[in-house]
């Protein structure tokens, strides 16, 4: 799967939340400039459920989060409503268009969201305790943001993209932060 993604070019899209569709933390439906739709999930990054009729699901983040399987849903609702904070305004998604598993009926497609300030989700989700590093990390060799102002090096391999993840939820951890503060 990485080497295909490696493959494919990086494309960019102008877009806003479409709030009334079902979304969460780390996955959610897109208007993009150019009016289509589309479901995007974040590269790397799962946030706690917000739908009860995953069990096994529950049960795994409970036990990776560390809380109680009730409270699952209940940190699943701050990441979702952090998103849509984070979405509020216009946004940038970078996708390779590389496939996303989901249970909805509409392909997602894994994604890079960065907001006007230049600030990632995925990051931003992490740093403030709201998800765990997991799935399937991003990796380019060639800057593709064009003059968008986000800080991210040149050339970023999908085991780099997954330490710094993991270096922003050691310190969320570390710092009692979102999900890690019990």
């Amino acid at each position: 799967m990485a080497s295909s993604a490696v493959a494919k070019k990086w494309q960019a899209y102008e877009c806003e939340l479409l709030a009334d569709k079902y979304f969460d933390g780390d996955s959610f439906w897109v208007k993009t400039d150019r009016k289509s739709t589309y479901v995007f999930r974040l590269y790397g990054v799962d946030c706690a459920e917000t739908d009860k009729r995953f069990l096994e699901r529950l049960a795994t983040q409970a036990k990776q989060f560390n809380i109680p399987q009730n409270d699952v849903v209940l940190w699943g609702e701050k990441a979702k409503k952090f998103t849509k904070k984070f979405l509020e305004e216009k946004f940038t998604v970078y996708t390779r268009k590389e496939k996303a598993r989901g249970a909805g009926e509409k392909i997602r497609y894994y994604a890079l969201i960065v907001n006007a300030d230049g600030e990632r989700l995925d990051e931003a989700l992490v740093k403030a305790g709201l998800a765990r590093v997991y799935g399937f990390h991003a990796s380019w060799n060639e800057p593709f943001w064009g003059d968008a102002k986000v800080k991210m090096p040149r050339d970023c391999d999908r085991f780099d993209f997954e330490r710094r993840l993991k270096r922003l939820e050691k310190k969320a951890q570390n710092d009692k932060v979102g999900v890690w503060q019990r």
